[in-house]
């Protein structure tokens, strides 16, 4: 079916967008995949949107009803369930919508059922997404924890969510290729996704990390857009100061990141795979 969108190009409904986003010479990233909704019915029908992402190999299928005014709606999911937050889906929706609908918009605006999410195109050909700062705490989990991960964990905060996050602090970057948990009796004491990070002692604008979230359904995600703000949290970054971000997962991903007072800002490519 072919129909003409809200910027006016005429598409191909059925047509599956592949985008690769946090990629570089050295780090592969990570791959979505983005389908256009014509009708909100079909937007809002889980049970076909989850059937759709299991079909998939790739670690977020995304789904956009375009609209005229306002914000574009948008969804994520994994072959597994839906994704409070993904980052790299984002931008691979934005970019889709820069590239192959030719939208002449400045800036795109995304909305979740939880998030208002600001997508700018750079001059460089990055994109710029905005996403709200979010709050950090000491955990009260402290002992639990550290029977789980032991001497490989320095520090600890998490998240008011209970079904939030973790952030935990390795002593160096050397501890965070080879850092290994017990995956069950993580799940059986939290909800919360995990972040564990380490900073360049010699390079102190560079930050490194890995993210986990075994209880919604895959033990580690390969490139991790949606954990900025953690990490600018909580490194205490200085405002408008930018950070490399390094992922250490398998394929590895890579970005930048800046805060002011309300926002944390992603600097990262997007580009179709060859």
């Amino acid at each position: 079916m072919q129909v003409r969108d809200v910027v006016g190009e005429t598409i191909d409904m059925n047509e599956v967008f592949v985008r690769q986003v946090f990629c570089s010479q050295h780090y592969r990233g990570s791959f979505a995949h983005v389908r256009l909704c014509t009708r909100f019915c079909e937007f809002n029908d889980d049970e076909n949107l989850q059937s759709i992402a299991a079909s998939n190999t790739a670690a977020a299928t995304v789904f956009v009803f375009l609209k005229a005014g306002g914000a574009h709606l948008i969804r994520w999911f994994s072959p597994f369930s839906e994704i409070k937050l993904c980052g790299h889906g984002t931008l691979a929706a934005a970019d889709v919508l820069f590239t192959a609908l030719n939208t002449s918009q400045d800036t795109l605006r995304f909305q979740s059922a939880s998030h208002l999410i600001c997508v700018e195109k750079e001059a460089s050909g990055k994109y710029k997404m905005l996403l709200s700062s979010i709050k950090l705490r000491p955990s009260a989990l402290w002992s639990d924890i550290f029977n789980i991960f032991g001497e490989n964990v320095c520090r600890l905060e998490h998240t008011e969510s209970d079904d939030g996050y973790f952030v935990a602090q390795v002593p160096n970057k050397g501890r965070l290729p080879s850092f290994e948990f017990d995956v069950a009796k993580y799940c059986q004491l939290t909800r919360r996704a995990l972040l564990v990070t380490a900073q360049d002692i010699e390079q102190s604008n560079t930050l490194y990390f890995r993210y986990f979230a075994p209880q919604y359904g895959v033990k580690e995600d390969p490139a991790t857009g949606s954990v900025a703000p953690l990490l600018a949290e909580f490194w205490q970054l200085p405002f408008h100061q930018v950070f490399n971000c390094y992922q250490l997962s398998p394929q590895g991903a890579c970005y930048q990141i800046s805060r002011n007072k309300d926002q944390v800002c992603v600097l990262a490519n997007v580009r179709t795979p060859c």
